[in-house]
């Protein structure tokens, strides 16, 4: 019974869900602006021949039979439907027309670029959100930092958003909650990075993706081999005049960007 109880539930739960993402996805749609490259449905009630599938051009504007263009970017589907019934009322090809317009296609874009897998343009054919956007992209490559938005409104400015790419994994920040719009630019920043030289197991770049202390710096490497001495580490930095001085580090000191630890042999 209770088996029953739990299966009808689950039921009930998903179509929830279900309800839940077709509302947000109708309201969406239903809120949207036209921009260039989406597609339009055009029906006038009881004129088949007038049907029409119209794609917004680059200048804003759709063709419709009898009227010719009209500049649609900006505009939601009320109003489209408003101003082709106006057009067809002045042209006196419909007495009192009934238009009904609908999206077809999205033909909104966001670029995304940075440390991810495959940088360019993407599609918004859909309600899209930040963490969609960067899985779209391939995900982030190791070297990623942290996440940049810039949109500007109405061509008027710039909006500039941070976001600690850890806090969208860790789940700390929901980027599914982050709504991207047509235009919007994504950028994924290089993490900073530092160096490891000599006696480690592999010598090489690592992200200082956050706060390390040598000992995790060396550990991210592999840790010390064992002709290396944890007592002969030397740190490379530059200092405020843009000169390296090398120094002696014990393994509790922090690791600043661009730091390169070198470990010698140690003595026998």
């Amino acid at each position: 019974m209770s088996k029953r109880i739990g299966m009808g539930l689950g039921r009930i739960w998903i179509g929830a869900i279900v309800l839940c993402l077709a509302a947000y996805t109708s309201a969406w749609a239903a809120g949207h602006r036209l921009v260039p490259s989406d597609t339009v449905q055009i029906k006038v009630v009881n004129q088949g021949d007038l049907d029409t599938q119209a794609r917004v051009e680059q200048d804003g504007t759709i063709t419709f039979p009898y009227v010719g263009r009209l500049r649609v970017s900006g505009m939601t589907e009320d109003q489209v439907a408003n101003i082709i019934k106006t057009a067809l009322e002045r042209a006196d090809v419909v007495k009192q027309p009934q238009v009904l317009v609908s999206l077809l296609n999205f033909g909104a874009q966001v670029s995304v670029s940075g440390s991810v897998q495959t940088p360019g343009l993407l599609s918004l054919d859909r309600p899209t959100t930040l963490s969609q956007v960067i899985a779209r992209a391939g995900g982030v490559r190791e070297t990623a930092g942290n996440v940049v938005t810039v949109r500007r409104p109405n061509g008027s400015g710039e909006q500039v958003s941070h976001y600690d790419l850890k806090d969208i994994e860790s789940g700390k920040l929901n980027g599914s909650r982050i709504v991207i719009q047509n235009g919007d630019e994504v950028y994924v920043e290089a993490a900073p990075v530092y160096f490891l030289y000599g006696y480690v197991a592999r010598a090489g770049q690592y992200p200082l993706a956050r706060h390390l202390s040598v000992q995790q710096a060396l550990a991210a490497g592999g840790g010390i081999s064992e002709l290396g001495s944890e007592s002969r580490i030397k740190i490379r930095r530059r200092d405020a005049s843009g000169h390296v001085v090398e120094s002696d580090a014990s393994l509790d000191d922090d690791i600043r960007p661009d730091d390169t630890l070198v470990v010698n042999e140690r003595f026998f």
